[in-house]
């Protein structure tokens, strides 16, 4: 019991006593010889009389087999409460593997100046809180951070060798660790799900262009030169009445049209019935197109709108995405067995993070990623709006509940279960999380603003009120040109009329 560390059992131990009888005694009674058999019960107390690391074997009860009158064992407590609500400063050997926010390593100068660390974090909070709870004096090994392959086989030596009594961070409820380790009741279901670029804002010129089809283009241009020529026609028409003789040139017809079409004044209002009933028609029709274009100017020009979303791995592929890989996630691919991703071509990195990385901010491609982690990555990038750079597929890759691993036959995994069902019910994991986020985001200095996004302001209206002022300037230069070729005109039509 004590080699194998069990804890939760009862060993009985039949005992014949009948061989420290005196052989010679061969006419002794047969029934004296069966009362002298006993059986025996034991059990392993750990953490007993202040002992911290080895069990404790007791007999818990003995019995004489033939004495039927011996009822004794009913008021034994066959599974007695063994696990102290104290456990007076025992030290508890905690391992831990697994990236940052699940696993944090904090340095810190004892008093007498020594050098030390703690291990904090998601997966490392309930750790804590249990040696601060049950008096334990935590004694933190060096953590494993990276997640690769010898590091994971590293974790899981570590783990079975009993090196550490308890092990935190991101460990995997799953197989092959349950196998080789006591995994605790889930701290919280991780979702690891594939991340990929988030809509891009539309460009503002793109988007004021696309209020209206080709179609749509196509048939306002049509009409307008189509009223500039009945313009021309009904103002040129034989046995109407005389028309504004502006309206007796193509060119001016063309200009009055566009005029309205801007929402401009023409120079005068037509004067036959048909001209005027063709006028009105069409100032109707430039209002109604002017009305729906402002609206939807104004809007676009403030708040131009994002790009699909990508929601599938087809979608992803039409992007024209790499798939980012890394030493685990092939691994994990292949457990997984997603085919769909044969059909990508393969961005190789070095490490977990900077696949992740690149998916969120280089935006050629998309991985596999935790949702804490990205959240977390986002936080530490000075990310305000997290929405603008985590973005998951609606499909999930893997889901896998994430525990605390203990030993084989550890004493305390019943009460460490219990503890894990007390802080979930009291939502400490949430709370941490804010935590961890509200203390990153203030000690972030840079802070992280796409290059896409642009905030429409009255900076950028600097551009039309110079070119405003530009054709102002070229107005009043060819104003004074007319003037000058009208005085010179004048002047060579009076020196005309005077020679003949």
């Amino acid at each position: 019991m004590e080699t194998c560390k069990i804890f939760n059992a009862v060993l009985l131990i039949f005992t014949d006593d009948t061989d420290e009888i005196n052989s010679n005694a061969i006419e002794t009674n047969v029934n004296q010889l069966e009362n002298i058999a006993t059986i025996s019960a034991y059990t392993l107390f750990p953490y007993l009389n202040g002992s911290c690391k080895e069990g404790v074997t007791l007999l818990i009860g003995k019995w004489n087999v033939n004495n039927t009158s011996d009822d004794s064992f009913k008021i034994v407590d066959f599974f007695p409460n063994k696990v102290p609500k104290s456990f007076f400063g025992c030290v508890l050997n905690i391992g831990a593997f697994g990236p940052e926010p699940f696993l944090i390593k904090e340095n810190y100068t004892t008093e007498n100046g020594e050098n030390k660390f703690a291990l904090v974090g998601i997966g490392m909070e309930f750790i804590n809180l249990f040696t601060r709870k049950f008096n334990f004096v935590p004694n933190f090994t060096e953590p494993i951070v990276d997640i690769t392959l010898e590091n994971l086989i590293e974790m899981t030596t570590v783990m079975i060798s009993g090196r550490t009594d308890i092990y935190g961070g991101y460990v995997l409820r799953t197989h092959p660790f349950v196998f080789y380790v006591d995994i605790s009741i889930p701290i919280y279901i991780e979702s690891v799900g594939f991340i990929v670029p988030c809509p891009k804002p539309i460009a503002k010129t793109e988007r004021i262009i696309a209020i209206f089809s080709l179609s749509t283009y196509t048939s306002i241009g049509f009409v307008f030169i189509i009223v500039g020529i009945l313009f021309w026609t009904l103002s040129n028409y034989p046995t109407r009445r005389k028309e504004f003789t502006g309206f007796n040139i193509i060119e001016q017809c063309l200009s009055a049209a566009w005029a309205v079409l801007l929402g401009i004044s023409v120079p005068q209002m037509p004067l036959s019935s048909g001209t005027r009933t063709l006028f009105i028609t069409y100032v109707w029709y430039c209002f109604a197109i002017s009305t729906v274009f402002q609206a939807y100017f104004t809007t676009y020009l403030v708040e131009p709108g994002y790009e699909t979303r990508l929601k599938t791995l087809v979608d992803v592929k039409r992007a024209g995405l790499k798939c980012g890989t890394f030493e685990i996630m092939n691994i994990i691919r292949d457990y997984v067995d997603i085919k769909d991703l044969d059909i990508f071509e393969v961005q190789e990195y070095p490490d977990f993070s900077a696949s992740v990385s690149s998916a969120m901010f280089g935006r050629q491609t998309f991985t596999a990623s935790m949702k804490y982690y990205s959240s977390y990555l986002a936080t530490l990038a000075g990310v305000q709006d997290r929405s603008k750079v985590e973005c998951f597929l609606d499909e999930t890759f893997i889901t896998v509940p994430l525990g605390v691993a203990l030993t084989l036959g550890h004493p305390l995994l019943d009460i460490f279960n219990d503890h894990i069902r007390r802080c979930l019910e009291g939502g400490l994991l949430e709370g941490y999380w804010s935590k961890i986020d509200h203390e990153l985001s203030l000690k972030v200095k840079q802070t992280y603003e796409s290059s896409e996004y642009v905030v429409f302001s009255l900076t950028h209206l600097y551009p039309v009120f110079m070119i405003l002022l530009v054709g102002y300037i070229l107005s009043f230069i060819l104003f004074v040109f007319e003037n000058i070729h009208f005085i010179i005109t004048t002047k060579k039509n009076q020196i005309n009329l005077a020679q003949f």
